[in-house]
Formats: structure tokens, C-alpha cells, sequence
């Protein structure tokens, strides 16, 4: 256990009000550095090297604390008019490893803290082709869905870019060049992303960015609980796929979940999807499967009739242990019968197994500040 650390303390943290570099995406950098005295062709290569060393490039990891002084920027080829910008801003992390907790099946929860001594979770998820890592867009969630730990915490404060990047830079320094590489990033961690839209936009932009990770926007996800009215805004900011959190087949059982629903119905979220998801674009639809209340036969009609407007795949989840004991995961039959019907209907359906559930790191689980109060059971 790592998380104990005494209220207030920063341990050399960088505040919050300190510009970071992991907060800006390349084109902001790159402008910055024009207004500094460099040309654009001077900038837009100064912008690569630094962004690569900061957060590493799209094979290697950065450090979490990397050197960064006028010797650093001299052996990185950086003249000498760059200087006085670049070293204004802070090249560390700002988050740090509160708590590692390795799973049976591979996968590794991380409790990680902020400056401020806010907790927040992020998961690593290796898969047969691709490790994926599941970061967080919130400190806590305001949306309160009846089977996630994350919705019983409420709000606390919304994570800025440099918080939501770093995440991907513990992750990556943790896993290091073990196999197979982090190449999948989901915003399926703590909180609502759509509430905090601007920052993950940012966020993504410099996951994306050819001169820093260069993740493919391909392989960046951004799930929501279905916030009907920001959806043409993430289309138009976000450099990323979309995946929407339908759970039941209809209102009266969705909004028994899922608040949301009562402002924005079913038919109110597929018509916004269908107006404004981009021509080519597949929507994936996330379905927590829970036993006796969703997951019939007949529901599965249901699924299928709503989400036939609407290019998509389904993705089915047995729900998982959370703060509502009467939520129970299906049995494997009924899960089987539920799937099956869906592709009977030639709706795409990929069931998703939990994945470090023994370590209170499966969907719906994270829990940040209750589990390191020991409040909250590890699963």
C-alpha cells in the first residue's frame, strides 16, 4: 500500500496554476514558440524534439521527471531562442504513483494523486495484440449510474490535460517495453468526459499529435453517458471515436440506472447520434448486462430496434460488483441467448469480459479517495 501521504503535502508536485507542458497540444507550443522569435519551420521542429523527450514518442516512454535546464535543451539541438520560453513551463508529470495493484489476468490498476492531493484511477489493460489504458477525465462523477462506484463519490473537481495526458505517462513508464505495447487509450475511467469536454479535447489532441505519441485517433476512445446536446461539439473538438452508454432497452429502465436519461431520452440521444455522427463513423454502444432486469431475450429486440438508425457495434458487459447489491451479473446462459439474438438481428455485438476485477479494477469499479480511505473492498 503507497497511497498515505500527509494531507496538503506535495512532494514537489507541480501546482496546478503552473504551466505544464503536457497541457499543451503541439499547435499551441509550436505557436508559443513563433511569438518567441522563432520562424514556423524553427518552431514546428523545436515542438517535435521537446513534446517527444516530455512524453516520449510513439515507441519509447519519457520520464516523469525529466531533466530540463539549458544544458537539456542544448543537447536536444534547441537554440538558444527557445530557451527562455521552454523554461517557463514545467516538463514533470503531474501526477504521481499512489498505489499499484496488479491483477490476476494481467491487468494493473494505479491510484495516482494530483498536486493537490486529489486521487484519481487509471487501468492497464493488456490484450493479445495491443495494451489499452483506461484513464479518468474527473475527480468522482456527478452522473450517479446506479451500478458505478465512481457516480456514489459525486463530484469533486474536473481533471485539467495535463492530468488526463499524465496518466498515459505513468501508465507508460510503468509498463516500459514490456509486450504488447500501449497503443489503445479509452476515456472510460472516473467521470463523465462530455462534462469536461474542453480539456479532454485538448487531451486528445496531444495523444494524437504526429510530433508527441502519435496515437492514432482510431485508437483513442471517448465513452459517455449519453449528453445528447455536447455531442456535435465532441465531433467538431475531439480527435477520437465515440462510445455511448445505453444499458437498457428502454426509458423507463434506463433512467431506473442511468439519470440522464431523464433529460435525454433514448429517442432524444439516437436522433442527436444520427444528425451528428460523421459520415464513416461507427458509434459503439456499451450495454452493462445485469441479471433479471436487462438482459432478455426480449431486450435484446428491444437493443436492436433502437440502435438499428445508428452505424454501431454493441459491446455487452456483465455487470460487475458495485455499490447496488441488488445488481447481479447474468448467468452465462442468459448472457449467450442475449448476444446471440443481437447478432440474429445483424446487429455487431463483441461481448467484454472484466478485466482486473480481483483488484476493484473492472468497469463500474474505480473508486479513487474511497478505496484509499478503506471505505471501499478492493472488488
Amino acid at each position: 500500500m503507497l497511497f498515505p501521504r500527509p494531507p496538503g503535502a506535495r512532494r514537489g508536485l507541480p501546482a496546478r496554476d503552473v504551466a505544464l507542458l503536457s497541457a499543451l497540444p503541439a499547435t499551441e507550443l509550436s505557436d508559443l514558440l513563433v511569438r518567441s522569435g522563432g520562424s514556423p519551420t524553427q518552431a514546428h521542429a523545436t515542438t517535435a524534439k521537446v513534446v517527444r523527450y516530455v512524453l516520449g514518442g510513439d515507441v519509447g516512454f519519457g520520464a516523469l521527471d525529466p531533466r530540463w535546464d539549458e544544458l537539456t535543451l542544448q543537447a536536444l539541438g534547441i537554440g538558444a531562442w527557445a530557451h527562455g520560453a521552454l523554461l517557463g513551463l514545467s516538463a514533470r508529470a503531474s501526477l504521481e504513483l499512489a498505489e499499484r495493484a496488479p491483477a490476476s489476468d494481467g491487468s494493473e490498476r494505479l491510484l495516482l494523486r494530483a498536486g493537490d492531493g486529489a486521487l484519481v484511477e487509471t487501468v492497464i489493460i493488456p490484450g493479445p495484440g495491443r495494451t489499452t489504458v483506461c484513464i479518468s477525465s474527473q475527480v468522482g462523477c456527478a452522473r450517479a449510474c446506479s451500478f458505478c462506484e465512481t457516480g456514489a463519490l459525486g463530484l469533486e473537481r474536473q481533471l485539467d490535460a495535463a492530468e488526463i495526458v499524465d496518466q498515459i505517462r505513468v501508465a507508460r513508464a510503468l509498463w516500459g517495453s514490456k509486450s504488447p505495447p500501449i497503443q489503445n487509450v479509452v476515456f472510460m475511467g472516473m467521470g463523465e468526459p462530455f462534462d469536461n469536454l474542453a480539456e479532454v479535447a485538448r487531451a486528445t489532441h496531444i495523444l494524437t499529435d504526429d510530433r508527441g505519441l502519435k496515437l492514432s485517433p482510431s485508437r483513442v476512445t471517448v465513452s459517455t453517458v449519453g449528453v445528447a446536446d455536447k455531442l456535435e461539439a465532441f465531433f467538431r473538438t475531439c480527435r477520437a471515436e465515440l462510445a455511448v452508454s445505453l444499458n437498457a432497452p428502454d426509458d423507463a429502465r434506463r433512467s431506473a440506472i442511468m439519470p440522464v436519461n431523464e433529460r435525454f431520452p433514448l429517442a432524444t440521444l439516437i436522433d442527436a447520434l444520427r444528425t451528428h455522427t460523421p459520415r464513416g463513423h461507427k458509434v459503439l454502444f456499451e450495454y452493462v448486462l445485469i441479471g433479471g432486469f436487462n438482459d432478455a431475450r426480449a431486450d435484446a429486440d428491444l437493443v436492436a430496434d433502437l440502435v438499428a438508425p445508428v452505424r454501431c457495434r454493441v459491446n455487452v458487459i456483465p455487470v460487475n460488483p458495485g455499490p447496488d447489491p441488488a445488481h447481479r451479473a447474468p448467468t452465462p446462459e442468459a448472457m449467450n441467448q442475449f448476444v446471440a439474438r443481437l447478432a440474429e438481428r445483424g446487429v455487431t455485438t463483441l461481448v467484454r469480459r472484466p478485466r482486473g476485477r480481483d483488484v476493484g479494477g473492472a468497469c463500474g469499479q474505480l473508486a479513487g479517495a474511497a478505496r484509499a480511505r478503506g471505505s471501499l473492498p478492493l472488488a
